[in-house]
């Protein structure tokens, strides 16, 4: 059997009940989000006996009264199968985690897991690329895209899903498919991947979040799933390609 991946950027635990329904109703082999409280883990991990990688990019200002703590701020994969390795590899220029004020204080990285699955060895990453204002591409994004293809070039083959923040058709989404060789499995149709339910902007037609693949991987039954979060998660079956 291939495996299930969702991924999906749930905006802190603004839609946190709507994130564990939709993990509970698929019930995806590895789940990857973006934007999540570590506090938060043991509630999403619970909707389907999941375990947790969690990475921390960021420090969040203290958000209820009476929480006067940062509060840790990054991605998390939650897997249903046995997983061989995971590695954290951090991209950004600056070292420091830092308290999150700006779009790009997060400190960029990328969650890679190695697990094989009935004979085939799959690694999957996932990552929440540099943030610039109404997608255009700029300066930080392409010397975070060089230090992330560093990061990456160890890796022959691999799934690399997320919220890439660089519409498709853009120069910097281009990059992943140019430079990195990778395949885009989001369905050509889809032309936004914010949820206009959800997000702050509205309807903007921006497709920012994707499955990417080396050509190693067929990836098959992509759904987009709306009505979750300010993004739409993605939903596919992935199978490695017999050697």
């Amino acid at each position: 059997m291939p495996l299930k991946l969702l991924t999906l950027n749930i905006e802190h635990d603004r839609h946190l009940d709507r994130v564990a329904r939709t993990i509970a109703t698929h019930l995806p082999d590895i789940v990857c989000l973006q934007e999540v409280f570590e506090k938060d883990c043991a509630k999403l991990a619970a909707a389907g006996g999941y375990q947790v990688k969690y990475a921390l990019s960021a420090l969040m200002p203290e958000g209820e009264a009476g929480n006067t703590s940062p509060r840790s701020w990054g991605l998390a994969v939650l897997t249903r199968v046995p997983v061989h390795n995971q590695t954290v590899s951090y991209y950004a220029d600056d070292p420091r985690i830092r308290i999150f004020k700006q779009p790009n204080d997060p400190r960029r990285l990328v969650v890679m897991t190695e697990l094989p699955h009935e004979g085939r060895y799959y690694k999957i990453g996932t990552t929440h690329f540099t943030w610039s204002r109404n997608g255009e591409p700029t300066d930080e994004q392409r010397e975070d895209f060089a230090r992330l293809k560093q990061v990456l070039m160890p890796y022959p083959d691999y799934v690399l899903c997320g919220d890439f923040n660089a519409p498709r058709g853009g120069e910097m989404f281009s990059r992943f498919t140019g430079e990195l060789g990778l395949v885009d499995h989001l369905p050509p149709d889809v032309t936004t991947t914010l949820d206009p339910q959800f997000h702050y902007a509205g309807a903007l037609e921006l497709a920012v979040d994707t499955i990417f693949s080396t050509p190693e991987y067929r990836v098959t039954q992509v759904q987009v799933l709306e009505g979750i979060s300010d993004h739409k998660g993605i939903l596919a079956v992935i199978e490695r390609r017999a050697p």
